[in-house]
Order: C-alpha cells, then structure tokens, then sequence
C-alpha cells in the first residue's frame, strides 16, 4: 500500500511539473480604441470590469502556474470576446447599445463580477453606490445613442 501511494504521489508531482511545459498565454494587447468614460466610472470599471474585459488585465500569480492558467486565460479570453473596454470605439453604435444594456442589466442583477471571481478579489466587489454610478452611466449612454 505504501509503495502504492509513493508511485501515485511520484506521478503526480511528475505531471505537475510536465504541463508547466505547455504554458497558456497571456496577453495584453494595445488598446486600440479605448472608453472614455468620466473618470469616476473609469475608476470602478477598472478596479471590477477590466481584467476580464479589456485589454488590461492584472494576471495574478496563480495565472502563470498550469492548469488554473489554462482556466484564467480561458476566461479572459472569453470576457474580451463578450465585451472589450479597451475596443469600445471599434464597436458599431448598435453594438455598443446592447453592450450598454448588458452592463445594465449584468449590474442590476449582481452577476458581474461573477461570484467566483470576487472571492479572490475583494477588491473587485462593487459596492451599492459603485451600482448607482455605474447604472447612471449606462441610463446616460443609452440616452445618448437613441
């Protein structure tokens, strides 16, 4: 039994180190077209929004270790593909409506940032005044683009 478990855990730790070989990668590519938004709302979205959703992201340490890289760089991937603060300006009229509507309705229900995501990172909790200012923004915006 022991022998057993010494080759399983021997196995383990060889595998560990082996994927650390087949890094994922992480990018932050040039803004191209960025938001601008008042600078309160900057603030919020990026301490909440903008390492999933632009082309800023702050990769944790965690983020460089296979396989939860593999996961973080999935998940990012998927947040800038979804919506990308860092091409807002890129975005046709219509689409930056629906992505505005979105972030209106993502506030109001609490699903972003998803819960998984603020257990790791207080920081990234938006408070209910963070809320306020950000449906504002977005009654503002949708205003404007009618």
């Amino acid at each position: 039994m022991k022998l057993w478990l010494g080759s399983l855990a021997l196995v383990l730790v060889a595998a560990a180190a082996a994927i650390q070989f087949f890094p994922a990668a992480r990018t932050n590519p040039p803004a191209r077209q960025p938001l601008k938004p008042p600078p309160a709302v900057l603030k919020v979205l990026r301490r909440g929004c903008f390492d999933c959703h632009s082309n800023e992201t702050r990769w944790p340490w965690y983020s460089h270790l296979a396989p939860a890289s593999w996961i973080v760089v999935h998940h990012v991937n998927r947040g800038r593909q979804e919506l990308n603060f860092s091409e807002w300006g890129g975005y046709y009229p219509a689409t930056r409506r629906r992505k505005l509507e979105w972030i209106g309705r993502a506030v109001s229900e609490g699903g972003m940032p998803p819960w998984w995501y603020r257990l790791m990172h207080r920081k990234a909790r938006l408070s209910q005044a963070d809320c306020m200012l950000l449906k504002r923004w977005v009654e503002s915006g949708l205003a404007a683009s009618q």
